[in-house]
């Protein structure tokens, strides 16, 4: 393993402490994302292991890969997906009629395919910031104009200069891929107006933990926030937690709204209900985290044996969709083309190519269709309701969903 493709951290992302306990180890693994066209190519693989800071709470990853192995060719696009689609619409219409006027400017740090962006109103300047090149090309087609960088202060002080300053910084799934907190914050700081707003969406450490997700935990995921950890670094910088708001994408997501300590807002009572709720489970405590981890042990074995069963009695399995968190699971259970006979994905990037690390092929959704088996092993569970609503023929045909999150079941 390269010194410079991939790094063990010394300090916490967002205190900068030392004491960082280990609780959860998911083995060497491949990026979650990097598909391959030959499934006898060699595929490097880095540690997964997950830490704990004992001084902040703040939960991350124990080593860091390089940014250009995990984005430099990003086969996820958010407007693939129809459910994410029409969460980004209500977050666009949620922003402006909160914060915003016409000729206000918004930044989008990791816009992917602008599917966020295009849907503000046409009144606001906007610009997209990705490191992608096919994201940004993609995003640029839907109208909206982007940078090709990491963000960074640089970047931060160079929009500035070009745009001026921004009403509103948002950064969806993609503060947690952010190795340098620090380094970000000294951007936003340059760049967000006096009486601006940081809107962040993660996926929330509650939800994470209290799920059983650990198929979340990849190396593009750096850091697993908590309010208290997001408190923790804002107030560096001297900004505050404004809201918050709590949603069901993605499984589990927090929408923390961020200002200037000096803004005239004034912190929404939520903000100390989330913490207090943080408390309340435990996670200033190692044990709620070791905990975890042996659940998540429990849930390997419980799936690998269920699986084993269905191919022991002849029945065929696939895997329905190849989303990053899927290939997390798979290469943690040792799941391959021995057990599922391919995954099906709706993104024409990872048609045609092989999951990571377990070489299982990806094909278009019409093969499902055309040759139904008995059991669809539901890696995208994030979506589960709106899949089961699609796939009611095949249900009704006597096809069954084996679905590994929260707990293994069939439905």
């Amino acid at each position: 393993m390269p010194d410079e493709a991939c790094r063990e951290i010394e300090h916490c992302r967002v205190c900068e402490s030392d004491a960082l306990y280990s609780f959860l180890d998911l083995g060497d693994q491949p990026p979650a994302n990097a598909f391959v066209d030959d499934p006898d190519e060699d595929e490097p693989a880095y540690p997964l292991e997950v830490v704990v800071c004992e001084a902040c709470d703040h939960v991350q990853l124990a080593h860091t890969v390089d940014s250009g192995i995990l984005f430099t060719d990003y086969p996820y696009f958010s407007s693939a997906s129809r459910p994410l689609f029409d969460h980004f619409g209500a977050y666009a219409d949620a922003v402006e009629q909160r914060y915003l006027e016409a000729d206000d400017f918004v930044v989008e740090i990791g816009c992917n395919d602008g599917v966020l962006l295009s849907q503000f109103d046409e009144s606001i300047r906007r610009l997209g910031v990705d490191p992608a090149d096919n994201v940004t090309e993609a995003a640029r087609e839907r109208g909206v104009e982007t940078v090709t960088s990491l963000f960074s202060p640089d970047l931060a002080a160079s929009i500035r200069e070009d745009y001026g300053e921004a009403s509103a910084i948002c950064a969806n799934n993609v503060v947690g891929h952010i190795d340098d907190l620090h380094a970000l914050m000294t951007g936003i700081d340059t760049l967000l107006a006096p009486d601006g707003v940081f809107v962040v969406e993660v996926p929330y450490l509650v939800d994470l933990l209290s799920n059983n997700q650990f198929d979340t935990i990849y190396h593009e995921h750096l850091s697993y926030f908590s309010i208290r950890a997001f408190q923790t670094l804002v107030e560096q910088v001297d900004m505050q937690v404004l809201d918050i708001n709590r949603m069901s994408v993605h499984g589990g997501t927090i929408r923390v709204h961020i200002q200037r300590e000096s803004a005239d807002r004034a912190p929404k009572r939520v903000v100390d209900d989330y913490r207090r709720l943080e408390l309340a489970l435990s996670l200033d405590d190692r044990r709620a985290y070791d905990e975890f981890a042996h659940q998540v042990e429990r849930t390997r074995e419980r799936i690998t044996s269920l699986l084993d069963s269905l191919r022991e009695d002849g029945s065929a399995i696939v895997g329905y969709a190849a989303p990053a968190k899927g290939n997390t699971l798979l290469n943690y259970c040792d799941i391959g083309p021995e057990t599922l006979d391919y995954l099906i994905d709706t993104t024409p990037a990872k048609q045609g190519t092989y999951s990571p690390g377990m070489n299982i092929p990806v094909k278009e959704p019409d093969v499902f269709h055309e040759d139904a088996p008995e059991y669809a092993f539901l890696l995208a569970w994030n979506y589960k309701d709106a899949i089961l609503g699609n796939e009611a023929d095949y249900r009704e045909g006597g096809g069954q969903f084996v679905v590994p999150i929260p707990y293994v079941n069939i439905v």
